[in-house]
């Protein structure tokens, strides 16, 4: 039996004989994730309505950074994550493989859609449209990976979050074609993603007690 899972046997045992769950250990990575997209399509916002003055093209540079430097950071910090007390508990082994898969799925749908955005304009679709279901979709996602992670972890407050996460959804859908929905997409990154990271974060186990 290795010294981690000595170290996480130890630490489930006070917990539980404290009447406590283990908390998730994931809190850096909503926050890193969110704090990286949110800024992204802040950016692109101000660029479409002329506050970045005389600014060129962003073209997907935002967005390419934002996967770019996510994943890279991603890698560093899961390592880290790996290391704290409880992180091999049935709720944290559960909610990071959901989220890595939310991950893979929006970055392998996103790179999709830039091969293949501008062939359906012969059905009327106008090149670049399709991007604009990123959100929605994102959002409905991550609703699903709410509940399971609270379901998981026991910490039924990530629900909410869940139930916020479809409601940018359905509001980030209603407008699409608009430049409004990448504003409402950051709004509602920051509210799905940083918020409860941040409470996470708070929550996380930094020894063995």
């Amino acid at each position: 039996m290795n010294n981690d899972l000595i170290d996480d046997l130890a630490y489930v045992k006070t917990l539980a004989e404290e009447g406590r769950d283990t908390p998730l250990v994931g809190g850096f990575m909503y926050v890193l994730w969110g704090s990286l997209f949110s800024i992204a399509a802040f950016i692109v916002y101000a660029h479409d309505l002329g506050w970045l003055g005389s600014a060129p093209s962003l073209g997907f540079a935002p967005w390419i950074a934002a996967f770019v430097i996510g994943w890279g950071a991603s890698m560093f910090v899961g390592r880290r994550n790996g290391a704290k007390p409880g992180a091999s508990t049935l709720g944290n082994k559960t909610a990071n493989a959901t989220w890595f898969a939310v991950g893979i799925f929006m970055t392998t749908f996103w790179f999709s859609l830039f091969f293949v955005h501008d062939n359906f304009t012969h059905m009327g679709v106008p090149p670049y449209f399709l991007f604009n279901l990123m959100f929605p979709i994102a959002f409905g996602i991550y609703a699903i990976a709410f509940f399971a992670t609270a379901t998981a972890s026991r910490s039924g407050w990530l629900r909410w979050i869940g139930l916020a996460a479809i409601l940018f959804s359905c509001l980030t859908l209603a407008l699409m074609g608009s430049m409004h929905q990448i504003l409402a997409g950051a709004i509602g990154t920051l509210i799905c993603a940083v918020f409860p990271g941040v409470i996470l974060m708070r929550q996380e186990p930094n020894q063995i007690v």
